[in-house]
């Protein structure tokens, strides 16, 4: 199999290497033919002769040719739903989301094409065409570094590993280990690193790009957390979680701590919970939290040329879309907002927290004393006590039984405008609620909330606009509408206007 490199792309890609680009992780890797290793552009190991470096636009490419990824750069770690960056990308990156998840330890390539309306053929196909290997290598590979994940940064028991990963066997799990990594298991495991580790507690460091500001998503989120599930201090963020495991009828709970790593330009996740397979899943959904997988460069050139959403950026740069953690807790989060402050919203979901009362264990951190009630604690809830409209509760029980019933769906795998087709049929549901959870609930970055108070405010700054020609104004931002509007909303703030919801 040959690179799907392009030669005019091969010099850019030498010099970036050479100087260490950071800006370039993700974008491509080379392999050190001589080790049989391959790095991320920004590894600190001793530069390669170029006569033996190798270049390619995918891990899964130097992986297929034979390349071991390295144990000091961690190349294989990163989140992989930033290959699928070229043209068509977007099918591509949903199904690396769920591979990475560990969709496939349960579930067959036949069923993850269905999940996004696709053949099986069809999805093989755009894996070859866009990472040069199908499906099912992809998830082998996944069940590979995420076992690598877990010895190096857990204290779990190395059989427990195996059959987390989506291993059949320990057999099997030594083979692929060995295939992939070159080494046993065993002989992994005594490299970790993080000896102080506690039981039960799995480590990862979750990259980001250089510019990130840890502070200022935390500022945002600390001013929408949800008393008693969530716990943000100026230097952390930390919460209580109940997840469903995809493919299996298990619910992992536990809680998770989000710190700074400036050295390393990483995040420090810290989940703590007893249900191993969740960890994946968890990680995912905090890169989603603080946006470390959008390629910010795009974006970032044609919103500085653009004279309504130039006032906008922070700093000079586009700002972070953060993706709630749970998307039905958001979704109910944007009903308890209608046509209230952040402040109140945030008062109310904390009520409705205590209201459901679904306690954490005793020896939770302080502040971390509800899991948020799921859709069947919810839908059959008294919420009168809690202060909320009647016309809220109703719309509150709405959503839990459409989504029950199968009316709506909150999967952030589905189409903007099926999905907005869908919630609206709710009672209690309108447009603005419907693309707020669309952007923030589900993370769909070209959902545009035109009816928004704050975004008609900008749009109609200098003259006034229908709803037709701010959506048609809005089609210059295409497929990054959700960016704009974070920029429109940030815009009135700088004019002292109404900030964002």
């Amino acid at each position: 199999m040959t690179s799907t490199i392009a030669d005019d792309d091969l010099a850019l890609y030498r010099s970036a290497r050479l100087r260490r680009d950071a800006d370039f992780d993700g974008r491509f890797y080379f392999g050190v033919r001589t080790t049989g290793i391959f790095c991320r552009p920004s590894c600190p190991a001793p530069r390669a002769r170029e006569e033996n470096v190798a270049y390619f636009a995918t891990l899964f490419e130097a992986v297929e040719q034979g390349f071991r990824p390295c144990l000091r750069c961690r190349p294989d770690m990163r989140s992989w739903t930033r290959h699928a960056h070229v043209e068509g990308g977007q099918l591509v990156a949903m199904a690396l989301d769920l591979i990475q998840r560990g969709y496939l330890h349960h579930h067959g390539v036949d069923e993850l094409a269905a999940e996004l309306l696709l053949s099986a053929r069809q999805l093989r196909a755009l894996f070859v065409r866009f990472l040069g290997v199908p499906p099912v290598k992809v998830g082998a590979l996944q069940k590979a570094v995420l076992a690598k994940g877990l010895l190096l940064d857990s204290t779990f028991p190395v059989t427990d590993i195996a059959f987390a990963s989506g291993f059949g066997s320990v057999r099997q799990f030594n083979e692929v280990f060995r295939k992939v990594f070159g080494q046993t298991p065993g002989a992994l495991r005594e490299m970790r690193r993080h000896q102080g580790l506690e039981d039960g507690c799995l480590s990862y460091a979750l990259d980001y790009d250089p510019g990130f500001d840890f502070g200022r998503v935390l500022d945002f989120l600390r001013r929408r957390a949800i008393r008693g599930v969530e716990v943000v201090t100026a230097t952390q963020y930390a919460r209580t979680f109940r997840v469903a495991l995809l493919g299996r009828a298990e619910i992992a709970e536990g809680y998770f701590v989000v710190t700074d790593d400036p050295a390393r330009s990483a995040l420090a996740l810290r989940i703590h919970s007893a249900h191993i397979a969740c960890a994946m899943e968890i990680a995912a959904r905090v890169r989603r939290m603080f946006d470390l997988e959008t390629r910010f460069a795009e974006i970032q050139a044609r919103f500085a040329a653009d004279d309504l959403l130039r006032p906008g950026l922070e700093d000079g740069a586009v700002p972070r879309l953060s993706v709630a953690f749970d998307p039905f807790e958001f979704a109910v989060r944007a009903i308890l907002g209608q046509q209230v402050s952040v402040r109140f919203a945030g008062e109310l979901a904390a009520r409705l927290a205590a209201r459901a009362a679904q306690p954490t264990p005793a020896d939770y951190p302080e502040g971390l004393d509800w899991f948020f009630p799921d859709r069947a604690r919810l839908a059959g809830l008294d919420l009168s006590t809690i202060g909320l409209a009647r016309a809220r509760q109703a719309a509150v029980h709405a959503l839990c039984r459409a989504l029950e019933a199968g009316v709506c769906s909150l999967s952030p795998h589905q189409p903007a405008e099926s999905f907005k087709r869908d919630i609206l049929s709710v009672k209690g549901i309108g447009e603005w609620t419907a693309d707020y959870v669309a952007m923030r609930g589900l993370g769909l970055v070209d959902s545009f909330p035109v009816t928004d108070l704050g975004i008609v405010k900008a749009l109609t700054r200098e003259r006034p606009m229908t709803r037709v020609e701010a959506l048609r104004h809005a089609e210059r931002w295409r497929p990054y509408r959700a960016y704009a509007a974070l920029c429109l909303w940030n815009a009135n703030a700088v004019r002292a206007a109404p900030a964002e919801p």
